[in-house]
């Protein structure tokens, strides 16, 4: 048994093992709060619609700012004062919700919060990549997805009750979380770029013989804005299950706060029980088939989100949606820690990541006006629609990639991507 015990300890580095924990911890107190934090809005402005999804618009549409004019910070800093000071803006932004209770504080406290996730998120992705070995890299990625899904199998519920008793209890806990989370990190986590350093500089010498600026952008960043932009059907449909979802349910359904803690339950458990398992058992698929198998469950999700009317049917539903999930985004992030050069990870995690930015800064308002003037299934049937248009452009992007590995020196069929 100790022997076994010691076989697991070892298998991954203080970091990851760090990576988990903060993942659970934090994980379960934001699971307490998204499913309602629209609803929180809706009801502390008045019973506004709009109101409530442009606000939620400006983390994101903040993140593309960040991203944009700071998107490689992590790569020159180093991950771990990044990390830090992610960590400390998004406490910030909780402790600010507590007080906030006017329209242009909840839009700063949203603000603060989004700089603080434009940062963190590349940076730990970066110093995952920094730190794991490739063949590791996916099943790394779909185990700190399922820390996720562990606490959001119980954290709607915990959040369901203290939404219901008092709202500020959930933004005291995740500031709590993030405190205990930047203090870990600060005291355990080392600097991971020194592990990279020779590749790095390797990697830079390449950089300075091609002839141009523009070249170089063109050259190196094509593919992964490429990929980018060919996952916003997916972050638009995530945007408007988040944001629109919760209030369609509260259109049709009654008990529309136990369905929506139901099906967040649902989808944790599925994801804890499959996850890792998707994930290795997709590993040696060509990215081809990912992308065609994840998008198609996306659009059966779409379709169920805008028709199913019982709980079961959800579930259903809720299912589909979490094996698409399980297959497809775990698997782009480690074509994109592939693709991307050793010394500029985290810009090619910030630049990929920007889809879901634009999605969560545009969707959630085109889908309020969708919602308002024509309903929930006119809404999930655009998506639907986008998602397959999604599918086309992803395959023919990813087909184009392999033809042309060879001006990063890498040979994706090989690796198994």
């Amino acid at each position: 048994m100790n022997k076994q015990m010691n076989t697991l300890l070892n298998r991954y580095n203080t970091i990851i093992w760090i990576r988990l924990f903060g993942e659970l911890l934090t994980s379960l107190t934001n699971s307490m709060i998204a499913p309602f934090l629209i609803l929180y809005l809706h009801q502390k402005l008045g019973g506004s619609v709009m109101l409530p999804l442009m606000i939620v618009g400006l983390q994101p549409f903040t993140d593309i700012v960040v991203t944009l004019f700071a998107g490689g910070i992590t790569d020159r800093i180093g991950r771990k004062p990044i990390l830090l000071f992610a960590l400390f803006l998004q406490m910030c932004a909780m402790t600010g919700f507590i007080f906030a209770d006017s329209i242009w504080m909840f839009a700063s406290v949203y603000i603060v919060n989004g700089i603080g996730r434009s940062l963190y998120i590349p940076a730990q992705r970066a110093q995952i990549a920094d730190a794991v070995s490739e063949e590791h890299r996916s099943e790394v990625f779909a185990l700190l997805s399922t820390m996720g899904y562990i606490s959001m199998s119980i954290g709607p519920l915990l959040g369901m009750i203290m939404f219901r008793y008092n709202p500020i209890i959930l933004f005291i806990l995740q500031a709590l979380a993030l405190l205990l989370y930047l203090i870990v990190i600060w005291l355990k986590v080392p600097e991971t770029i020194p592990i990279i350093r020779k590749q790095v500089k390797q990697a830079e010498k390449e950089m300075k013989k091609q002839k141009t600026f523009l070249t170089a952008l063109f050259l190196e960043y094509k593919y992964v804005l490429g990929l980018m932009i060919c996952t916003l059907p997916i972050s638009l449909f995530y945007a408007q299950v988040e944001m629109v979802f919760p209030l369609h349910l509260k259109a049709t359904s009654a008990d529309y706060l136990s369905i929506i803690s139901g099906l967040a339950a649902t989808k944790a458990i599925v994801a804890v029980l499959l996850q890792v398992w998707l994930v290795k058992k997709t590993e040696k698929w060509s990215m081809y088939k990912i992308i065609i198998t994840s998008y198609f469950c996306f659009v059966i999700a779409a379709i169920g989100y805008g028709y199913t009317k019982t709980f079961f049917l959800l579930l259903l539903v809720q299912f589909v949606f979490t094996i698409g999930e399980g297959i497809g985004l775990t698997h782009l992030l480690k074509f994109v820690s592939v693709l991307a050069p050793v010394n500029q990870r985290g810009r090619y995690f910030s630049l990929f990541g920007i889809h879901w930015d634009i999605s969560r800064t545009t969707g959630p308002a085109l889908g309020g006006l969708v919602f308002e003037n024509f309903g929930g299934k006119m809404l999930f049937s655009i998506s639907a629609i986008l998602l397959v248009f999604g599918i086309i452009a992803q395959y023919h992007v990813i087909r184009i990639i392999h033809r042309t590995n060879t001006l990063y020196n890498k040979t994706f069929e090989h690796k198994g991507i």
